[in-house]
């Protein structure tokens, strides 16, 4: 089992993180919470699913994803657009 906490830029209303949610949540060993007004998300692990493939989910919404801790999960050149779910 593993755990980060994850920054998600790009969320414009708490839909986005409830979309974030429902996906990687549908995942088996995979939960993660977000917060919309924080940004943020705590992902815990507990199957053999890699941190990059659940990365790229994130990505693929239309979010751009670092760790807390202040490694790049994604480059820090990825253009976000404000956009609505």
């Amino acid at each position: 089992m593993w755990i980060k906490k994850l920054k998600i830029d790009g969320m414009t209303c708490s839909s986005c993180a409830d979309g974030i949610e429902k996906e990687l949540n549908a995942l088996e060993g995979v939960e993660i919470k977000v917060s919309y007004p924080e940004g943020i998300g705590i992902l815990t692990v507990t199957g053999e699913t890699r941190l990059a493939s659940l990365l790229e989910q994130i990505t693929q919404k239309g979010y751009h994803v670092k760790e807390i801790d202040g490694k790049t999960a994604e480059t820090d050149e990825c253009l976000v657009l404000p956009r609505c779910c």
